[in-house]
Order: C-alpha cells, then sequence, then structure tokens
C-alpha cells in the first residue's frame, strides 16, 4: 500500500513497485487519481491518514505500507505531524517505509517505532536515507570525519505537488541549528549560497542550505562529523537567488508568518519556469576526514537524464524489494546504514537507469572508473 500514491513522488515510487511482475499496489489517497496508472495491478481506496483505524483496517493483508504523503513537517502552526500511517502500520503489524526527510519527523517516528512487531524504515529518500548508506562508504577507513556536504539539483521540467511547496516555503527563512566545525550553529532555511559542480549533464549550480532535516541528527551520530550541509537549487539562478533573498529577509523579520500559503502563485510560478526546464536531476555528496594524519575527501554523485525527480522516491522501492524478499523483517527501527550494503545500492540504482560518478581532480568520472 502506497499512501499519498496519487502525488508527485508516490506515482513515482508506484512506477518502480510495478517492475516486479507479481506486485500489487493500492494506492491509499482522499480523493480519486486525477490521472490513471497505466497498469491493472494499482487499485485505488479512499482514506484520511489521519484517520488511523480506517488506514489500519486497510492494512490487513498488505505486505508493506509506503508513506509518501507529505509535507511531513508540521505546518501553520500545527503540532501534529502526520504519523497516522506510522501508527496504522504498528496497529497492524505491517513493515513501515517512509520517504519524509524532516528532522522532527524522524525523530518522533523513532520513538513511536521502539513498540513495533515489523521492520519501521524512516528516512527512505535521498535525505537521510541514501546519504547514510553513501557514508559508510565514503568514510571507509578514515580515522576521522570533519566534513560531510551533500547537494542535490532537482529537475524542474516536471510538476512538483503542492506538499513540496509547503515545506520549502515553511522553511525559508525558519532558523535552526546545524553543526559547523563541531558547534551547534544556529542557521536558516535556504541560506549559506555557494556555487557547486555537479557531475553531467547538471554541470555548476548555485545552491543554498535547505530546511530543517534529518540528516542533521543522523550523520553526526552516524559518523561522529563536525560540519554536515544538504543544499539545493534548481538550474534557474535568478529563482535560487530570489527564494534566499525571501528567507534572508523572513529571518530578520519573521514576515511572513505563514508563508506556505503562497504555495498556489509560487507553484504557478514554477509551472512556468519548467516549461523551459530540463528533466535531468541529480545529487551529490562528499565526505573529508583524516586518515594516517592526511586529509582525505571522497565525493560520488548520481543522475537520472529522465524524470529527475524520481530519485528521492528510488530507495523505498528497494527497501519495500527487502521486504518482500524477506530479508529486512527485524522488528522496530532499521538503523538508515545497516540495511543494504553499498554495493547493493549502486546496483539497484543501475538497474533503475541512474549514472554513479566519483570525483577526482574535481573532475567527475563514471564511477568504477
Amino acid at each position: 500500500m502506497v499512501v499519498g500514491g496519487t502525488g508527485f513522488y508516490g506515482r513515482y515510487l508506484v512506477e518502480d513497485l510495478l517492475r516486479q511482475p507479481t506486485v500489487r499496489v493500492t494506492v491509499v489517497a482522499r480523493r480519486a487519481p486525477q490521472r490513471r496508472f497505466a497498469s491493472e495491478r494499482v487499485d485505488w481506496v479512499p482514506a484520511d491518514l489521519r484517520d488511523v483505524g480506517r488506514l489500519s483496517e486497510s492494512l490487513k493483508g498488505a505486505a508493506a505500507v509506503v508513506h509518501c504523503a507529505g509535507p511531513f513537517q508540521s505546518i501553520d502552526g500545527e503540532d501534529a505531524h502526520p504519523y497516522g500511517p506510522l501508527r496504522a502500520a504498528i496497529l497492524a503489524g505491517v513493515p513501515y517505509v517512509d520517504i519524509s526527510e524532516d528532522r522532527a519527523f524522524r525523530r518522533g517516528a523513532v520513538v513511536m517505532a521502539e513498540s513495533a512487531s515489523a521492520p519501521v524504515l524512516t528516512g527512505a529518500s535521498v535525505v537521510p536515507g541514501i546519504q547514510a548508506l553513501l557514508a559508510v562508504d565514503l568514510s571507509r577507513d578514515m580515522d576521522r570525519v570533519d566534513t560531510v556536504r551533500s547537494a542535490a539539483a532537482p529537475d524542474t521540467r516536471r510538476h512538483r505537488g503542492p506538499a513540496m511547496f509547503e515545506a520549502m516555503l515553511h522553511g525559508a527563512g525558519l532558523r535552526f541549528t546545524a553543526p559547523r566545525d563541531g558547534t551547534p550553529t544556529v542557521v536558516h532555511g535556504w541560506s549559506e549560497p555557494e556555487w557547486t559542480a555537479f557531475p553531467p549533464p547538471i554541470g555548476r549550480r548555485l545552491v543554498h542550505q535547505v530546511y530543517e532535516m534529518a540528516d542533521l541528527d543522523v550523520l553526526p551520530e552516524l559518523l561522529g562529523a563536525g560540519t554536515v550541509s544538504f543544499k539545493a537549487g534548481s538550474e534557474f539562478t535568478t529563482l535560487n537567488r530570489a527564494l534566499g533573498a525571501f528567507a534572508s529577509v523572513r529571518a530578520r523579520t519573521g514576515l511572513p508568518r505563514r508563508p506556505h500559503r503562497w504555495t498556489p502563485v509560487v507553484r504557478a510560478a514554477s509551472w512556468l519556469a519548467g516549461r523551459a526546464g530540463d528533466e535531468a536531476g541529480a545529487f551529490m555528496m562528499s565526505v573529508t576526514g583524516r586518515r594516517n594524519g592526511r586529509t582525505l575527501t571522497r565525493s560520488l554523485g548520481m543522475t537520472a537524464l529522465k524524470h529527475g525527480g524520481r530519485i528521492p522516491s528510488l530507495l523505498a522501492g528497494i527497501a519495500v524489494e527487502r521486504v518482500l524478499a524477506g530479508t529486512l523483517a527485524a522488528p522496530g527501527v532499521v538503523p538508515l546504514h545497516s540495511w543494504l550494503s553499498p554495493a547493493e545500492l549502486y546496483a539497484a540504482l543501475v538497474e533503475r537507469d541512474i549514472r554513479l560518478w566519483s570525483r577526482a581532480d574535481d573532475d567527475w568520472k563514471p564511477h568504477g572508473r
């Protein structure tokens, strides 16, 4: 079952699951899909993600449930994050996966999952799931890890749903603490701009530190990293600068208090810009540390030439494969770095037409060459 399977990332996940010929998918959403799914192996049931009882009943007989119904942040002063699918999965004893990247959501999910009788994999997205798995490989044989830097170059051609824009606008200018040189430092969403070189065909992009995400907890806990940052930026530099300027004003003044209410306007502008955009997307990560007294940096990147926006949905699809194969079965919270080896991750990504890259001497080269 895929909760939020009619949304932007949910549809990509459903397509990924249907790669397995024996899998049937039930999409859970408040409203019927506006666009039909191409396969007869997809059903739809209406439910509200806050209706735990209804969700739990729907889960009977399911092999797994994947929560894709963002935003995962607490928006507009609400004190409840969307934990309904997790509560329903625990109640039904069904394996649970989500694509949340939110720091507070993960903290709450980890506490709830202590009572789960089936595996709970929260954060099965780029942040922090893929980051944690890559960190194991990139930090191999390092005596100490100092810095972990990640960046995303999302495609702009495919139109996102409102949840992503709500999260983006809510986080712009919002203050939070991030590790900088081993010290918790106050920063704000969409700050610290810098130019970053992504693997081809993406090239250089202006990226900003995004809002408060779960990697700020996961990577220091996993690696002891003193500095952790995750930045993102579209191919339209002017739009990146405009969002950064908006965030700076909001960080100083606190206004507007409810920026996510501008979601329809910003989403429409994004759609117009996307008509001239590209559908390639990328993610990259660099780990810097010390080995035998010397500084060492390792970097890995991944690109999708088509449907670049699907990258954040891929890890959840891989996780469901593992659940169905019986290799992801231990109850309770699944440590993000433990359930898949780097080699298995890379093979699964290549199967999904993702190109892998390594960087040496500031040049990106195909991974493994």
